[in-house]
């Protein structure tokens, strides 16, 4: 790696990605990621070799761009491309400049990706709010997110002191279709309800899945 100083590299990642169009970018690390309660409940994972840092890319997802996150049926999002296109002209960055190895990570986790909201979290982009979203205070829950695993060791970004819900009556609790959070905590098998609603409901290539509580959501608008 170039002789900087850890905080100009950390500094110069986060840049360089916003200069290729990320909305947002921050580095945590594997083993905070590693800690973090998603995996507790998940169990173990094969993390990529040598990997030590993960730098996570956000991509803001305006109302009037709804198309952004429409699924394709093979698994795909307009979205998710272009947040892939900016990870891999990074990767050819930071190969170049600093002759860093970087794994860029698929979007799901089955498939070997990572608990996306969580590196988000630790990385300073945001908190994970009342409506289990990551919550920014540049775009509220509107974002998102990729990932990259680095090779080597950097001054890190998060996490944060952010927190908006603590104030918020929490109009995205009253939004749900299916009533996620009526126990007082969110329920995930409510919310798969709906997004298999939405897939049966598909009419064009595209799913079409419930965005309700990330738009009633304040922040950011």
């Amino acid at each position: 790696m170039a002789s900087r100083t850890e905080p100009d590299v950390t500094t110069h990642i986060i840049e360089r990605a916003k200069s290729l169009r990320a909305s947002l970018a921050g580095i945590t690390s594997i083993a905070s990621l590693r800690n973090s309660p998603s995996y507790e409940i998940y169990g173990k994972v094969e993390w990529p070799r040598g990997a030590k840092s993960v730098l996570v890319l956000a991509l803001v997802h305006k109302e009037a761009e709804p198309e952004l996150d429409w699924w394709h049926a093979e698994g795909d999002s307009p979205g998710n491309r272009r947040l892939e296109s900016i990870a891999k002209a990074l990767r050819e960055s930071l190969k170049e400049e600093f002759n860093t190895t970087t794994h860029l990570l698929p979007y799901h986790v089955r498939k070997g990706g990572i608990f996306l909201k969580d590196a988000a979290a630790l990385a300073g982009l945001g908190i994970i709010g009342m409506n289990n979203l990551l919550i920014t205070p540049e775009f509220g829950p509107r974002v998102r997110l990729r990932a990259l695993c680095l090779d080597v060791e950097v001054e890190l970004t998060g996490p944060g002191d952010f927190a908006p819900c603590e104030t918020c009556d929490m109009p995205c609790r009253q939004a749900c279709p299916q009533e996620a959070f009526k126990s007082g905590s969110y329920k995930r098998v409510l919310c798969n309800k709906q997004m298999k609603i939405d897939e049966a409901n598909q009419v064009t290539a595209y799913i079409k899945y419930c965005r309700a509580c990330e738009l009633a959501c304040p922040l950011g608008k």
